[in-house]
């Protein structure tokens, strides 16, 4: 082992020391100013809250019983500092008028729209002969399960729906 001689030649720093000594601290805080955001963006889903936004689709009234309705409904949502509107559609039943039944309008086959034959008391969809029945159970054709579902809430008068699940 060597042995410092004195503590001058310690504590000196020469030009090589001060560069790699910046290269180094340089080289960290790159690393760093990289680091966190990528740290950041796989971490970020987890700490999102998970609410059903919920989003009212029609009146009470305007749903008869035992006839399934087609409903367009406009969604609204903040993309960056705009406030993006978006059409869309959905079919709500209801055999009492207090509970209702709203189905996504998309085949769960290949994603198809359907519509309802009045005569046949059926929803159909054209594109692979599926067949649902009022309920949106499978009937015929084939769809691998029956029709996909909003959740439902009725606040005063207003039909209210939020996330898309699949039954069962």
């Amino acid at each position: 082992m060597s042995e410092i001689r004195n503590y001058e030649d310690f504590t000196r720093t020469t030009r090589r020391k001060f560069l790699r000594n910046s290269v180094a601290a340089v080289g960290g805080l790159v690393t760093a100013g990289i680091a966190v955001p990528v740290v950041g963006y796989f971490i970020s889903p987890a700490l999102k809250k998970a609410d059903t936004e919920w989003v009212a689709i029609a009146t009470v009234n305007d749903i008869p019983k035992d006839t399934p309705t087609p409903v367009d409904y406009v969604v609204r949502a903040n993309d960056g500092w705009t406030t993006v509107e978006v059409r869309k559609a959905c079919w709500a039943v209801t055999k009492d008028g207090e509970d209702f039944t709203v189905f996504d309008p998309r085949c769960t086959h290949l994603g198809c729209a359907y519509h309802w034959d009045e005569g046949k008391k059926l929803f159909l969809c054209p594109c692979h002969n599926a067949v649902f029945d009022i309920d949106g159970k499978v009937v015929s054709g084939p769809p691998p399960r029956a029709l996909d579902r909003f959740e439902t809430k009725i606040v005063g008068n207003k039909l209210f729906i939020g996330k898309s699940s699949r039954p069962g």
